[in-house]
């Protein structure tokens, strides 16, 4: 049976005056478990009227216990999800299912305030398809099988609040590449066509960035990514047709639609004419009203000078988390994106509202509604950060009142945890770096810190909680992880500043970093260390062959080491699970002429381990199909034939992974970093 204290649902209220969650702490050390430990999955959604709330939740009690079985990676129970529907104003529950093997979800959400749809997860055998929804009253009655399953994929894209006897889903069973639309009964199942998704011959090196609907269920428009080039399809409803609308190519100027706002598009990107001239290129992308009848864009709606709101960096890369709010008539309400924080753009005023009234409870906190009643009168909120991994609470403003009902990871001492500050640096040729920079509490003999790049390369840093950062910096260790160039959401310059810079002026940043950071007192000149994980652990073995007087170890985690073996046939490798073909030509190296021949050889830190001078640890997964074994295999030959100092570890049933692997793999990859930490840089 479900249980509310599998939930850690607190019923403490905080009547809108909460105390500072960001208490003193003492030095005491947050045992390594804690980092290693997997916390309970929970999904919470409100009914449209905010009286009850759906609860999608882990049969577990969240206590930190580490899987011993490495091939289980975590607890049997950890692997289904039960669901339960809590009466907010009576706290009686109703348990939907129990959430054993027999008798678990796979989702779940509400079609109005009285019928839900869900997802059951069926054994094999069985008579009944395993991705059949069924759809039933939260009394148990009237259930009905509104998807009969198939090995399609299908999705609801929009719950017609003003209609409560229809959804709209897609659905893929016609065309594996290609999305139709359908309005569904949600009573009887009965499904109708509302518009065949376009028909644009081969798939193969080509994939659908996203897809956009009018808020009657009818489709606007397709994004498609054709190697280099995004054509964006519109869809003609009197003729039941899709043409070209606009087409661009990555690391050109170009525009998104994210949503829809009173009969026109919300874009992000730049400014066009009506016949397809560029009027005002955005270096970060800005938000605008577009027309698809007239193909005129408004003024400019929003633009952040030094980040991007939404769409794709450069025309090329999809920016980080972003996260797109809708109304109650399914029209676009906002956005969230990531500076070194996370902001938010609103067009609608009750969101906007209702946002404020609950940021002004967490000022210093990364703050995001995951839920909300129509009237945006009852809202759940996700409140995290760097010293967060996350806490989940329900505010109603009708009686003004926040109980905290859900916190991941329970076991790790919020307390003991430290808060990153925002930092910015200017590399040597003037391109100012955006960084995180995370102080320990921990009185130490010297200032040690950890240089630590993303992976990527083509992602963004952002202000959330991180867990090998912390391990870190609970350790006694500052940690500094800037945006290098060649990161995304920070504007097309700053991300194509990166094109063909691996090992270069990409590392170059890094080593300003670490300047940077002996200049202004967070770190000895002769204690420093770099890690990072695949892009991030190619920059460790970059920073430990091209500049070894800089670092003192090294941590390598799941990185690239042979570039040549990277770009090799990329393309073709690529293509099995999307169209990213040719963006890595321009990001990476083309080793289709001998100039990226070359280049490749110059900056393969395989080919240069005789000029490392530091020790470096090497981790890596025998099942990593991002970055194959063989780059971690091949490297730890050359250091072992040439004498060099290595620590190493392979995890048999990992993959790409370093804290997120399974439980006591990430254990063993954290115990044995503290070893090598203790050993080389801080002894």
């Amino acid at each position: 049976m479900l249980k509310l204290t599998k939930l850690s649902i607190i019923s403490s209220v905080l009547v809108f005056s909460i105390a500072s969650l960001d208490l003193q702490s003492d030095e005491g050390l947050i045992p390594l478990e804690h980092f290693a430990c997997k916390s309970n999955f929970n999904t919470f959604k409100l009914s449209p009227n905010g009286k009850k709330l759906m609860i999608i939740n882990t049969i577990k009690d969240n206590v930190c216990d580490i899987e011993p079985d490495k091939s289980r990676r975590v607890e049997e129970s950890m692997r289904f999800s039960g669901m339960m529907i809590l009466d907010l104003e009576t706290n009686e529950t109703r348990t939907i299912s129990n959430g054993s093997a027999d008798d678990a979800v796979w989702g779940a959400g509400w079609l109005t305030d009285s019928r839900i749809w869900y997802q059951p997860r069926v054994k094999r055998g069985s008579k009944i398809d395993a991705y059949v929804k069924f759809a039933m009253n939260i009394d148990g009655s009237k259930k009905r099988i509104i998807e009969p399953g198939s090995r399609a994929y299908e999705a609801v894209y929009n719950v017609a609040h003003n209609d409560p006897d229809h959804i709209y889903v897609f659905n893929n069973s016609r065309r594996p590449s290609i999305m139709d639309y359908y309005k569904v009964n949600i009573h009887t199942g009965r499904r109708q066509v509302i518009a065949f998704g376009p028909d644009i011959g081969d798939m193969k090196g080509k994939a659908i960035l996203g897809q956009i609907a009018d808020p009657d269920g009818t489709p606007i428009g397709m994004l498609i990514d054709e190697g280099i080039e995004r054509t964006l399809y519109e869809y003609d409803r009197d003729a039941k047709e899709w043409n070209v609308h606009f087409k661009f190519k990555c690391q050109e100027p170009g525009f998104v639609p994210i949503g829809t706002y009173k009969g026109k598009l919300v874009v992000s990107g730049s400014k066009f004419s009506p016949s397809g001239e560029l009027i005002e290129e955005n270096d970060t992308n800005a938000l605008y009203l577009y027309d698809t009848k007239t193909r005129e864009f408004s003024d400019k709606l929003f633009q952040d000078p030094d980040y991007d709101a939404g769409g794709l960096t450069g025309s090329c890369r999809e920016t980080d988390a972003n996260s797109y709010e809708y109304s109650a008539s399914s029209e676009f309400a906002g956005m969230s994106y990531w500076s070194m924080q996370l902001e938010h753009v609103f067009l609608d005023e009750t969101s906007e509202t209702a946002y404020y009234s609950v940021k002004a409870l967490f000022p210093e906190d990364n703050v995001s509604i995951v839920s909300s009643s129509l009237d945006s009168k009852v809202v759940l909120v996700q409140v995290s950060g760097t010293n967060n991994p996350g806490d989940i609470y329900l505010v109603d403003f009708n009686n003004g009142t926040v109980k905290l009902l859900f916190q991941r990871s329970p076991w790790l001492d919020r307390s003991k945890l430290v808060r990153a500050k925002q930092v910015v640096y200017k590399a040597r040729d003037g391109l100012e770096i955006p960084s995180l920079l995370t102080l320990t509490k921990k009185k130490t003999k010297h200032k040690y810190m950890v240089i630590m790049p993303h992976g990527g390369p083509n992602t963004q840093q952002w202000i959330g909680f991180d867990g090998w950062a912390q391990f870190m910096v609970n350790r006694g260790i500052n940690v500094l992880q800037p945006n290098f160039r060649g990161s995304t959401g920070l504007g097309a310059s700053h991300y194509m500043a990166g094109n063909l810079e691996w090992g270069k002026k990409m590392q170059d940043d890094l080593t300003d970093a670490v300047n940077w950071a002996v200049e202004n007192g967070y770190a000895d000149k002769d204690r420093v260390c770099i890690a990072g994980a695949s892009y991030g652990g190619y920059a460790t073995m970059a920073g430990l062959v091209f500049t070894p007087d800089v670092y003192r170890c090294g941590i390598n985690a799941i990185g690239v080491t042979d570039q040549q073996q990277l770009l090799d046939n990329f393309a073709r490798k690529a293509s099995r699970f999307q169209s990213w073909d040719e963006e890595p030509l321009l990001e990476w190296g083309d080793l289709s002429t001998e100039e990226g021949q070359r280049y490749a050889k110059e900056i393969s830190p395989i080919l240069h381990i005789e000029n490392i001078t530091a020790p470096v640890l090497v981790l890596h997964g025998s099942n990593d199909n991002v970055v194959p074994p063989f780059h971690a295999e091949d490297l730890i030959s050359k250091l072992k034939s040439l004498g060099k100092t290595y620590e190493s570890m392979f995890q048999a049933y990992e993959g790409h992974c370093v804290t997120g692997c399974g439980e006591l793999a990430a254990l063993e990859y954290l115990q044995i970093q503290e070893d090598f930490l203790n050993k080389y840089l801080m002894n």
